[in-house]
């Protein structure tokens, strides 16, 4: 319709409107966003049903944390939130009295979350890169028999392998005398010993799924408190309630675990021989592995077990044997050229009396062959030379390509930045508590509140401080400002916790009673080195 306006000269004119279309919503991110948001709310009613004591409580201390406005630094803290609707006895009391169902918890987070923490964006780049799966595979094993067809689709399956990281993280008590359970730990702020780095406090494993493409984003799925002497036993374990719970989940396939030094790669190997997984783990400086012993008709003797040592060196132009197979990538945005040489079919030595294998494993010892990998880049991400090699070595059911290989150990380091967001925003470490398993149930807490995060990063808006830049294109949000918007999707979706229930407080302690003084429990010392003076006896002392 016509609409009169004045000119500059004074005269009117009128001018015909013409309607523009406003483009609606895209029907495929509203229908993404309706599922995470259906699927949040399902999240949160089935982990409210994993709380079997003291639900509410714990329920509401986890949407405190997750609500809070700033970085949890203190437990009693939380209390003063509007989430947390009960006093701050209530808050103590949850974690001293309160039960977790660890294994219903466990498999909700193995079974609920995105174990491809990259999103939309993350399959959109693999759709376009991947050349292999548009029935070019299938047509190639269709004359394999069925044994080598499944053995070539373990190995081409790199886009849709699940990887997983396993790292621990210490939880510092160094003054908690009260506090059982207590050891050295690994920790750069040392307070015992300072070429060790340790300190006294709790140390928690986590398992957590890693994208394909690097993100600071991780779906932590199962979490045990660690002792040094039983460490790769329950590392072993984690990996095996982590293929049993992928299963019940229906999701099949061999996942790709990644470990950092300090892990014993023959244990981890010997423990979880003929499970469905693969293992990564990078191998410290001066390990040696071995090849196949060689052998001729008529040779007298025993019969070798070694052959041909291959030494992990810090000098890249150190003695080796000839690799079996190299790859050479020129020219990588973040390291250079990087080389990757592989000896296939190598093994460790395993000796009885140490390690893993002194209580574990009877009767003659295995051969356990895998693949050792070398990595050498030309420069670091922030140009610095390498100071020394990466060594790792692989273990599984089928061989992987080194360009798989070496790309899904860098995706470890997003643990990582897990590691410090759980500590420095969501308060890790932050719950001064005197038992390990109230330190144990506020870590799954804390767990809950990310993996509420990670599923809700698609509905919340972009909530930045003005002095922020938005997110690159195609970059997801960060964990960050994901939980700043939590507050209004929680008013939107509800909480299954019950009102609390007005009361008085209770009498308190008669008068005349008195507990005592509280147990202690002193940390186990190191023991010291002697030295050659210190072994020697005493002289006795000759008076003049």
């Amino acid at each position: 319709m016509p609409h009169t306006v004045s000119r500059p000269d004074g005269r009117q004119q009128e001018i015909l409107a013409v309607p523009v279309s406003v483009p609606g919503p895209d029907p495929v991110q509203v229908a993404d966003a309706v599922a995470r948001f259906l699927a949040l709310r399902e999240f949160r009613t089935r982990l409210y049903r994993c709380l079997t004591a003291r639900a509410d409580a714990l329920f509401e201390l986890t949407d405190a944390i997750l609500c809070a406005d700033h970085a949890v630094t203190s437990l009693v803290q939380l209390c003063l939130e509007p989430e947390f609707t009960r006093g701050h006895g209530a808050l103590y009391d949850a974690l001293a009295g309160g039960r977790i169902d660890e294994e219903g918890f466990a498999q909700l987070l193995a079974s609920k979350l995105p174990l491809q923490p990259g999103g939309q964006d993350e399959q959109a780049w693999i759709g376009e890169h991947d050349v292999i799966d548009h029935g070019l595979l299938e047509s190639a094993l269709a004359g394999l028999p069925d044994a080598d067809a499944a053995a070539v689709r373990e190995a081409c399956a790199r886009w849709r392998r699940l990887r997983f990281a396993i790292d621990a993280t210490p939880c510092p008590r160094p003054d908690a005398e009260c506090s059982p359970g207590r050891e050295h730990v690994h920790h750069d702020a040392c307070r015992c010993d300072g070429t060790r780095k340790t300190i006294p406090g709790w140390e928690y494993q986590f398992l957590a799924a890693a994208g394909h493409l690097r993100t600071a984003w991780t779906a932590v799925t199962d979490v045990e408190r660690t002792t040094k002497a039983t460490r790769t036993a329950q590392t072993a374990r984690q990996v095996r309630n982590l293929l049993r719970r992928l299963a019940a989940a229906s999701r099949g396939g061999a996942p790709l675990v990644i470990l950092d030094a300090g892990y014993s790669a023959a244990g981890l190997t010997a423990s979880l021989a003929g499970q469905p997984v693969h293992l990564l783990v990078r191998l410290p400086a001066g390990s040696v592995m071995y090849g196949d012993p060689v052998t001729w008709p008529g040779r007298m003797g025993r019969p070798p077990r070694h052959g041909i040592p291959v030494t992990c060196c810090n000098e890249p132009d150190a003695a080796t044997p000839e690799p079996d197979e190299s790859l050479l990538l020129p020219d990588t945005p973040q390291y250079g050229t990087v080389r990757v040489d592989a000896w296939r079919g190598v093994h460790p030595m395993i000796h009885a009396d140490r390690g893993w294998f002194k209580d574990n494993w009877h009767g003659e010892l295995p051969i356990l062959r895998g693949t050792l990998l070398r990595v050498l880049v030309e420069h670091l991400p922030d140009g610095r030379p390498p100071h020394k090699t990466m060594w790792l070595w692989h273990a599984g059911p089928a061989p992987l390509s080194l360009d798989e290989l070496w790309r899904a150990y860098l995706a470890r380091f997003d643990e990582e930045h897990t590691f410090r967001f759980l500590k420095g925003a969501l308060g890790l470490t932050a719950a001064k508590v005197r038992t390990p398993d109230q330190a144990d149930r506020w870590v799954r807490l804390v767990m809950a509140a990310y993996a509420q995060l990670l599923i809700a990063r698609p509905l919340t808006g972009d909530l930045r401080r003005p002095w922020e830049k938005p997110p690159g294109p195609g970059r997801p949000a960060t964990a960050g400002r994901v939980r700043r918007g939590f507050r209004n999707i929680r008013r939107q979706i509800g909480t299954p916790a019950h009102v609390a229930k007005p009361g008085r407080p209770g009498p308190g302690r008669p008068k005349g009673t008195a507990s005592g003084p509280a147990p202690r429990y002193p940390i186990p010392k190191k023991p010291r080195k002697q030295n050659n003076q210190d072994s020697a006896p005493e002289k006795p002392q000759v008076k003049t």
